[in-house]
């Protein structure tokens, strides 16, 4: 997701152009998560922009480089990235739980607890939803010149930004086939085909592992080679290892919050079937009961 170019001093976020195959749905969720992204992630008030129709913000000039670049200011603060990647945490295991609700009440056929815990999954999603801005709101440009001033050279800069994108855990297939090495014979058999049907392209689980080690220890020599380069100047080692710790977590966050988001739609669609609602039609609104019997 990028910004569409500023004009007349607005800049816009157009989920009809980069997200075209979207739902209606999809659209609310991702409008308003990113409106309210300065509430959710660092206690601001402040709406980012206002919607124009479904699926289009339009964010004032002046809003988006206040909010910001005091975003901006305070990633650089070890003690607010540790605030920020534990709360977003938080948001994503509240959401998962919520979720896990909304699927046994989904398994039991029951269509008001089904309504009532979606609601609760919906605002819990948003949250998560928020995350998303991760995509292009991170301050990867003043971080290039950081890490280009220590280098010395802005190839060696973007290699370790390259390698810095890693997320802090493994994916589900990943975590899966590393936890296969802890059973028994007949359970890594088991949990092998199962896994193996599901991945496309087919990759042996070694080479995933290997692949995922090799990239580990490069993050981990790339970090070390940046807080090598910046000894001796306590505020930049300060904001180097929140950089590190941002980027891990920004790649981690986006793999849970897709993981999320399709455990949600596919919910939301599983609950208009219930109600025998065209799905196309739905909002968030409607799923946190606004005009529900509009629907019908």
């Amino acid at each position: 997701m990028a910004m569409e170019p500023v004009w007349n001093g607005v800049l816009t976020c157009d989920y009809e152009r980069t997200r075209p195959q979207a739902s209606h749905l999809e659209w609310d969720l991702y409008t308003e998560a990113l409106i309210r992204w300065p509430l959710i992630l660092m206690d601001d008030p402040t709406p980012y922009g206002q919607l124009r129709r479904t699926g289009i913000v339009d964010i004032p000039e002046p809003t988006h480089r206040d909010l910001t670049s005091t975003w901006h200011r305070q990633l650089a603060s070890l003690d607010y990235t540790v605030n920020l990647i534990t709360r977003a945490t938080h948001d994503r295991d509240v959401a998962g739980a919520a979720l896990d609700r909304v699927d046994a009440a989904r398994r039991r056929g029951d269509v008001g607890d089904l309504t009532r815990v979606l609601a609760a999954a919906t605002a819990a999603f948003t949250r998560v939803n928020a995350t998303h801005i991760v995509n292009w709101l991170l301050p990867e440009d003043h971080w290039e010149r950081l890490l280009t001033d220590l280098f010395g050279s802005r190839d060696a800069a973007l290699t370790c930004l390259s390698a810095l994108q890693l997320p802090a855990t493994p994916g589900h297939i990943l975590a899966t086939q590393i936890q296969l090495t802890h059973q028994s014979e007949e359970a890594i058999a088991a949990d092998i085909e199962a896994v193996a049907r599901q991945q496309e392209p087919r990759t042996p689980a070694a080479d995933l592992i290997a692949q995922r080690t090799r990239a580990a220890r490069r993050r981990e020599a790339w970090t070390t080679a940046a807080l090598l380069a910046a000894a001796g100047n306590d505020q930049v080692v300060t904001e180097i290892r929140a950089m590190a710790l941002l980027l891990g977590w920004a790649a981690d966050s986006e793999e849970r919050r897709k993981e999320l988001r399709e455990r949600f739609l596919t919910a939301a669609h599983a609950w208009c079937d219930l109600i025998d609602t065209d799905p196309s039609r739905i909002t968030a609104a409607d799923l946190q009961g606004e005009d529900r019997d509009a629907l019908r």
